[in-house]
């Protein structure tokens, strides 16, 4: 009997035992750890570059040409001379940009060309031909309009700033202007503003890697382009030529490679 009543007493310990210690395994020892997001750096930016092909332009220039021969000044030339062209020239570029979404990105890029002038000629022998060197500086937003087989066309446009330097040279009566002339020429330059408008499109050469074939139309304003006085001693007499354009336009092709950075 005593055996007995002791082996109850010891269960009904062991079950209230158990029983307080059941809402400790009852409750997680553990919580659960929020998932870790990557962050991707990067993502969206982009590298770009581009070389070009310029076509030949026209370009508007005036012009006023005098004499001096020591009592009479001689207007040998006033207004707008017809026929000039800015040559064919190369075009290299790069840039960086910011793809937004599918269908939207812009990017800020910098160029450089040259390019030849024709000759213009003026009365009493006198004529200058230039070659413009332009460095430019531009913003350009871009929509693309879908991707198909790996190919997006977009449209975009661009405005921006050009530096255009004309280093201009003389020739009188045939032979350049030092070889008989006191010459002084001041080759102008400036920055002008200009604005751009581009078609094309592009090819998905990796995840990474696009080929993008286009057109850019760019139009620049005008400035100055040139003053030049020069003295022929023999005879006593002072010419000034002083040039100016009312700003060309470029119609160029162009293809060049964008590499994202992700």
């Amino acid at each position: 009997m005593g055996a007995a009543a002791s082996l109850a007493i010891v269960s009904a310990s062991g079950g209230a035992l158990a029983a307080d210690l059941a809402p400790i395994y009852d409750t997680p020892i553990y919580q659960d750890v929020p998932e870790v997001q990557p962050v991707e750096i990067g993502t969206g930016w982009y590298l770009r570059g581009d070389v070009g092909y310029q076509f030949k332009s026209d370009l508007a220039t005036d012009y006023e040409v005098t004499s001096f021969d020591g009592t009479t000044t001689t207007s040998l030339f006033r207004g707008g001379y017809d026929g000039l062209d800015l040559g064919r020239a190369p075009e290299v570029s790069i840039g960086a940009g910011y793809k937004f979404n599918e269908f939207l990105r812009a990017d800020a890029t910098v160029g450089y060309w040259k390019a030849d002038v024709d000759s213009a000629d003026f009365p009493g022998g006198l004529s200058v031909d230039s070659e413009v060197k332009s460095f430019e500086v531009m913003a350009n937003a871009y929509v693309d309009l879908g991707t198909y087989a790996g190919f997006t066309p977009y449209v975009g446009a661009g405005a921006g700033t050009v530096h255009v330097e004309y280093q201009t040279g003389c020739r009188y009566a045939g032979d350049d202007c030092g070889s008989s002339l006191d010459t002084d020429i001041d080759d102008l330059s400036k920055w002008r503003f200009a604005y751009s408008l581009m078609a094309g499109v592009s090819y998905d050469v990796s995840q990474n890697l696009k080929l993008d074939v286009g057109y850019r139309y760019l139009d620049v304003d005008g400035s100055d382009t040139a003053d030049v006085a020069a003295t022929d001693v023999a005879n006593g007499i002072d010419y000034a030529i002083h040039g100016s354009d009312d700003g060309f336009e470029r119609h160029t092709i162009r293809a060049g490679l964008r590499y994202s950075l992700w």
